[in-house]
């Protein structure tokens, strides 16, 4: 009895020791990625007007705020990884510039009509994010050692499952855009209620966006181990983060009652496909069930 006691309070103790390195390293990561602003910042001026005094969060407090709900994303990414080392920090690059940054500036150039940003103004920006997820992900790599695994087994039929994800994105983001966004008036005011926005060719592009999401998606979620679950959950969160997060800063073309609706909007539909691209695209491949940890005692590299 005395031996179980003792056994027990051991584990309890790995436990809480892997839970406080776990944030700690995620803190020194949300530290970085300030820094990385800011440097980003003063080597990249971008051209904008000052943001509007709208929202809820000031400029400032949006920076930490969306700085830390990202270095948590890529927390659990890094904490999971099959890889490590170089190859851990060109993972995370790939895919919180991927996600962030050219997915999303895909979508500003496509509706820029309605946002009418200068395409220097994008570029900056894009550099800016460069610079700062370059540093995270170097960051990362250093603090980061999860345990080297074997590559994940490569699903039958993936071209297909592609596919069947590429369409699922678009339904998505059309429920998503018609049940949440556009339910306000704000938004549909906005975009002139669509009128100028040309549908085929909208459903075009955003198929060419889908097939993108599901390669990105296959690319880091092959390169996680544990079970099926955890890693749908943790593409969740990243898909979620990674393009929702942004739409807290204030600024001077985005006023906060169309960036809340589309904060929902993103939020919600990018966390529900990160879960099925990621269930779609490895059932019946993953055969590594996910030892009982918790998702901070993978971050620490105790799994």
């Amino acid at each position: 009895m005395s031996n179980s006691v003792a056994l027990h309070a051991g584990e309890t103790g790995t436990s809480m020791q892997g839970f406080a390195l776990a944030v700690l390293k995620t803190l020194v990561l949300w530290v970085v990625l300030l820094l990385g602003t800011v440097l980003a910042g003063m080597l990249v001026p971008v051209d904008l007007p000052p943001p509007r005094a709208d929202g809820p969060l000031t400029s400032g407090q949006a920076l930490l705020v969306v700085d830390g709900l990202m270095a948590v994303a890529l927390a659990l990414v890094a904490g999971q990884a099959r890889v490590r080392g170089v190859r851990l920090g060109v993972l995370l690059f790939a895919a919180a510039f991927a996600i962030g940054t050219i997915m999303l500036q895909l979508e500003t150039l496509w509706f820029n009509d309605s946002l009418k940003l200068p395409l220097i103004v994008i570029g900056e920006l894009s550099a800016v994010n460069a610079i700062q997820m370059a540093l995270a992900a170097v960051a990362a790599a250093l603090l980061f050692r999860p345990k080297a695994a074997e590559a994940s087994p490569v699903p039958a039929k993936l071209l297909r499952r592609v596919v069947i994800m590429a369409l699922l994105y678009v339904v998505l983001y059309y429920t998503a855009g018609f049940f949440i966004a556009w339910q306000s008036e704000a938004v549909r005011n906005y975009y002139q209620n669509g009128a100028h926005i040309p549908f085929l060719p909208t459903v075009a592009f955003q198929i060419f966006r889908g097939t993108l999401w599901a390669l990105i998606a296959l690319y880091i979620v092959s390169r996680l181990q544990g079970s099926l679950l955890s890693r749908a959950l943790i593409m969740g969160v990243l898909f979620s983060v990674l393009t929702a997060a942004q739409l807290l800063f204030p600024t001077s073309f985005f006023p906060w009652a169309v960036r809340s609706a589309h904060l929902m909007e993103v939020g919600l539909s990018e966390f529900v496909y990160g879960i099925l691209v990621t269930l779609v695209l490895l059932s019946g491949a993953a055969k590594r069930p996910l030892s009982a940890t918790s998702s901070w005692r993978l971050i620490a590299g105790k799994a």
